[in-house]
């Protein structure tokens, strides 16, 4: 792990300290999910800046960490990912922010639609984890089980449209997982 990674994730780790998992019953620091993201990205081989922003894809939209200071810390390309996966208007409604989110995807560089899609992968598998270990999870969420999993099935189509990668496998076969688990 290069020290980029390591500081990331460090900043990452204080930036959302008071930030918890959506789990009912457990008390789950958020930095188990930008953790998760970041393992998913490094397994699927992409470089450290990539890796970093996937440490830090929820800084910006969750922690109000500018643009800025993203980039005197970690650099232009790690601040640019951020940027790319980071809703850009936290004031519209949750279908506005999710319809417009998904838009854009298609159009993002491949590394932003990867953090994305890792994002994603650990979403799911933590709700997995979670209905199987700590009871259901679905009723933490404001819009359910069914408007995510639209969303969910809206990002699978999207995906059949780029180049083939294990990382889109991998988002196939864990959302699969996840429909079958309830």
């Amino acid at each position: 792990m290069g020290t980029l990674l390591k500081r990331a994730l460090d900043q990452a780790a204080v930036w959302h300290r008071a930030q918890k998992r959506k789990y009912p019953n457990a008390d789950v620091p958020y930095i188990s999910h930008l953790a998760g993201v970041a393992v998913l990205l490094a397994r699927h081989g992409f470089d450290d800046e990539v890796v970093a922003a996937g440490a830090l894809h929820d800084a910006m939209e969750d922690q109000g960490v500018t643009f800025d200071e993203l980039s005197q810390r970690f650099g232009d390309r790690v601040a640019t990912l951020v940027r790319h996966v980071t809703e850009q208007d936290r004031a519209l409604p949750w279908e506005d922010r999710k319809r417009l989110y998904l838009e854009a995807f298609p159009k993002k560089p491949w590394e932003a639609q990867a953090i994305t899609l890792a994002d994603k992968i650990d979403n799911f598998q933590s709700i997995i984890v979670c209905a199987r270990e700590h009871g259901d999870p679905w009723s933490m969420f404001k819009r359910g089980r069914d408007m995510q999993i639209a969303r969910f099935e809206e990002l699978r189509a999207m995906c059949r449209g780029l180049p083939p990668h294990p990382l889109l496998d991998e988002y196939g076969a864990v959302l699969d997982e996840l429909l079958s688990t309830g």
